[in-house]
C-alpha cells in the first residue's frame, strides 16, 4: 500500500483470528503473501466504491489499475488525487477490510492447478570432505549450495533458512541416526547424550546462493524453501566420501565402521 512498515501492525497467531494456513511444507510464506495481497486490492476496491457514492468524488469513474501506492499513500497516477482526498470528501477517516482465506478451498485450488503445473524450488550442493586414512573420520571442510527458490522475500532469513537445511543434511549423513531395539521397538538413544547432532567444531562455512528469478503465477513470484537445504546434502556427502575413499556407502549414516 505504499506505507512505511512502521504503519503496519501485524496480528498473527491469535486463537481470535480465522484460521489460516499453518508454518509447515513451505507454504507460511506464500500463503500470508497471497492473503495480504488480496487484503490490499479489497481495499483498493473499498477506495473506488467511495467514489461512486459520491457525486463530487475527484476519483470518480476511475479504474482499480490507475491506483499506485507511493509515498505512504494511495494515489491516482495521472490526477494526483490521493486516498485522503477521498475520505476526506466521504466524510470518514479510514475504510477497513477484512479478507479471510478459506482454507480448505485453498488447498483444492492448489491441488487441481497442480495437475497441470508443478511449482518447486531446486538448488544444487557442492561439498568438500577430508577423510582421516587412519581413523574412518570424515569432516566437511567445505560448502557451497546454489538454489532456485524464485523471488527472496527477506535475504537475511532465506540464508539462514538454507544453512540450516544444510547443517540438519550434515548430521543426517554423518551421525544422526535412531537406535531401536528390535525386542521392544523402544528407542535406545532418545536424548542428546546418544542421538549426535551436528556441533559447531564439525559444521564449515556454509556459502549460498540463489537466482532469484520471480515465477509468474505466484505471489510475488516467492516459492517455499523451507525444505530444499536439506535436500541433497547428505547425497553431496555420500559423493564426496567415495571419490576421497573409493567406498560408496548407500546406508546413512557414513560412521567410521563404514569406511574402515
Amino acid at each position: 500500500m505504499g506505507v512505511p512498515l512502521k504503519s503496519v501492525r501485524v496480528e498473527y497467531s491469535n486463537s481470535d483470528l480465522p484460521p489460516s494456513a499453518g508454518a509447515f511444507g513451505s507454504v507460511q510464506t506464500a500463503s500470508v503473501t497471497a492473503s495480504t495481497l488480496a487484503t490490499c486490492t479489497e481495499l483498493k476496491k473499498s477506495v473506488l466504491t467511495l467514489t461512486r457514492r459520491m457525486p463530487d468524488s475527484p476519483l470518480k469513474g476511475r479504474k482499480l489499475q490507475e491506483l499506485e501506492a507511493r509515498d505512504g499513500g494511495l494515489y491516482h497516477r495521472r490526477s494526483g488525487h490521493s486516498y485522503i482526498d477521498i475520505l476526506a470528501a466521504a466524510g470518514r477517516d479510514h475504510v477497513e477490510v477484512v479478507y479471510k482465506t478459506n482454507v480448505p478451498a485453498f488447498l483444492a485450488r492448489t491441488v487441481r492447478d497442480l495437475r497441470w503445473r508443478a511449482q518447486a524450488a531446486s538448488g544444487a550442493q557442492f561439498c568438500e570432505v577430508r577423510v582421516d586414512p587412519d581413523t574412518g573420520e570424515v569432516r566437511v571442510s567445505r560448502w557451497l549450495g546454489v538454489f532456485d527458490v524464485d523471488t527472496v522475500i527477506n535475504a537475511r532469513t532465506a540464508a539462514s533458512q538454507l544453512r540450516g537445511g544444510i547443517v540438519m543434511g550434515i548430521g543426517m549423513a554423518l551421525s544422526e541416526q535412531t537406535l531401536i531395539d528390535p525386542r521392544t521397538g523402544r528407542i535406545v538413544n532418545p536424548s542428546l547424550a546418544e542421538y549426535h547432532v551436528p556441533v559447531h567444531a564439525e559444521v564449515p562455512r556454509i556459502d549460498v546462493d540463489y537466482l532469484d528469478e520471480p515465477d509468474p503465477t505466484m505471489p510475488l513470484g516467492l516459492l517455499g524453501l523451507g525444505e530444499i537445504g536439506v535436500t541433497g546434502a547428505a547425497a553431496a556427502i555420500a559423493n564426496a566420501v567415495r571419490h576421497a575413499t573409493g567406498k560408496r556407502i548407500l546406508d546413512l549414516p557414513i560412521t567410521q565402521d563404514k569406511l574402515l
